[in-house]
């Protein structure tokens, strides 16, 4: 069963369900794979308290014992060039706060792709529990 995690949504799932982010622009999502379980967690940083956001993916996946066998997928974070610059810099801080909370965990060396989208794209995050894999794909606006 597909299971879309929406904005300011965290999901689990274990195989052979499948966790789906839909198509996201500034949104910032993390997907996380430990075995054959799956974590999802899909939000934004403009006028949010987005390192509070975050904590829920974390406290789970601190009980992954062997590190070794996590991988931690992050897309999004669009800063389109006619954006607000006060949420561009927002968008950044948010790319930042993650990457440093992923850093501070000590989960650097899980950290498999980070792909922040190009103005003007969105991009998917799937997890496929079953085969232990994620699945990116890039689309252009029309």
């Amino acid at each position: 069963m597909e299971i879309r995690v929406s904005t300011f949504e965290y999901e689990t799932a274990t195989a052979p369900d499948e966790l789906y982010s839909g198509g996201i622009g500034p949104c910032i999502v993390m997907g996380a794979i430990y075995g054959k379980k799956g974590y999802m967690i899909h939000g934004h940083s403009i006028n949010t308290n987005f390192g509070m956001f975050i904590e829920p993916i974390f406290t789970d996946l601190r009980k992954a014992i062997h590190k070794k066998n996590l991988g931690i997928y992050v897309i999004g974070g669009e800063t389109a060039r006619d954006e607000d610059p006060e949420c561009v810099e927002e968008i950044l801080h948010g790319r930042q706060t993650l990457l440093d909370k992923i850093k501070d965990e000590g989960l650097s060396p899980c950290l498999k792709l980070v792909r922040w989208n190009q103005p003007n794209y969105t991009q998917t995050l799937r997890l496929v529990l079953s085969k232990g894999k994620a699945i990116t794909e890039n689309l252009r606006r029309t």
